[in-house]
């Protein structure tokens, strides 16, 4: 990145730092905002290192959309679901909340039938709704409480009851902001009047199609943590808001892998809030967007690589299935689904899922099941009164060269 925070040239030389912000807030090509950090007029430079990230994140989003291609459908649907379960415990993981991968899918897949009382019941609903492609408002501050409540507020209450937003829609007492080492690194907006100006604002150019959408994503993603409009649960809504956004810009997978690149660079992250909170960068939003970038691109590199790992995987396999089973075109369907799963999904299969998503019936289903447990072919676990089952892959590749026979 060639780009320099105007914090980096306040030591080195006054005249060139007045002189270049005086440049950069009065260029052409810089978007100015009706909002202010700390007490300067906040500002985007649309310079070459924002315009080769834009450029960066179409094109692998393209590349990502021939691998989703490349993918059967079933296992597409598994690994989906497997990211929203990730994304879910990391950003948990980030604000020092504990969950378990377990109930995170018994929520996702309905199997706890008390999941509405669940403290992560909204969180992991609202993440499904990304899968369903269903549109979220967020136009007023009104709209941000409600997702709120939604999303987090049940959980906040179940942590520590005098975290509840306690103003008309906000906190109505100052908020610290802490990094990962407990210490304070910003001091959230206040009182709760000047909370709901800056967020409207904000909300006013999130929805301001003037301005380049990835660009609207990152800009309100670095104001929300900004103002932090409540006392708990700031960085969860945060991510939330910011996967949905790109959800409706990017491809879907992209939305799932927010929190673990932000984890996987969480020194980063923090710095990118830091230096663009520091008074002497004087409201310049474009280092935060430029890193910004650096995150969606790594997630969607990540993406890429992942899936054309597993699908190699997925025609290795198949193609040992197929020897297995070249005269059962049943037992290779329901031992295809499996392979399916254990490559691409977070948990195994019960023999309903496998015949429901096989098409094969019931019986031939616990038949072929059998069959496999027999050879050590499959991991069987309870789950509840059911048993679920895994591809043993070590034991199965055992079997490239081989023909089971009954």
């Amino acid at each position: 990145m060639n780009y320099k925070t105007l914090s980096g040239y306040f030591y080195s030389d006054k005249v060139a730092y007045n002189n270049i912000y005086n440049s950069r807030f009065n260029s052409e090509s810089s978007y100015r905002f009706d909002f202010k950090i700390n007490d300067d007029p906040a500002f985007l430079c649309i310079n070459n290192d924002i315009l080769k990230r834009i450029e960066r994140i179409l094109e692998l989003n393209k590349e990502l959309y021939i691998r989703m291609s490349n993918v059967p459908p079933i296992a597409l649907n598994q690994y989906a679901k497997k990211c929203i379960v990730d994304e879910i415990k990391i950003t948990n993981d980030i604000e020092g909340v504990h969950s378990t991968r377990k109930e995170i899918n018994d929520i996702l897949t309905n199997k706890d039938k008390f999941n509405k009382k669940n403290r992560l019941y909204g969180l992991v609903k609202s993440y499904q709704m990304l899968l369903q492609d269903n549109d979220i408002k967020l136009e007023t501050c009104s709209d941000i409480r409600n997702l709120y409540n939604e999303l987090a507020l049940q959980d906040i209450i179940s942590d520590d009851p005098n975290n509840k937003p306690d103003g008309e829609l906000f906190r109505k007492d100052t908020v610290n902001v802490q990094d990962d080492r407990q210490k304070i690194i910003h001091t959230g907006i206040y009182p709760e009047s000047k909370i709901i100006e800056y967020l409207e604002s904000s909300l006013k150019m999130l929805n301001n199609d003037e301005y380049n959408s990835l660009i609207r994503i990152a800009i309100f993603h670095y104001m929300f943590g900004y103002i932090h409009p409540f006392y708990d649960g700031n960085g969860r809504m945060s991510r939330f808001i910011s996967s949905y956004l790109i959800s409706k810009k990017l491809e879907f997978l992209v939305a799932f892998k927010l929190s673990y690149t932000i984890k996987e660079n969480l020194k980063t992250y923090y710095k990118m809030f830091k230096e663009t909170n520091n008074k002497n960068n004087k409201g310049d939003l474009t280092y935060f967007v430029i890193r910004f970038f650096d995150l969606i691109i790594e997630s969607i590199e990540e993406l890429i690589e992942s899936l054309n790992k597993k699908r190699l995987m997925l025609c290795h396999y198949g193609n040992i299935a197929e020897n297995i089973f070249e005269n059962d075109e049943k037992a290779f369907t329901v031992t295809f689904i499996l392979i399916q799963n254990t490559l691409f999904g977070d948990d195994g299969m019960s023999i309903e899922d496998i015949a429901s998503d096989s098409e094969v019936g019931i019986s031939k289903v616990r038949k072929t099941i059998k069959f496999l447990v027999d050879r050590n072919l499959l991991y069987v676990k309870k789950y509840g009164k059911k048993n679920i089952y895994d591809i043993n892959l070590d034991v199965f590749a055992e079997y490239e060269s081989k023909e089971i026979n009954e």
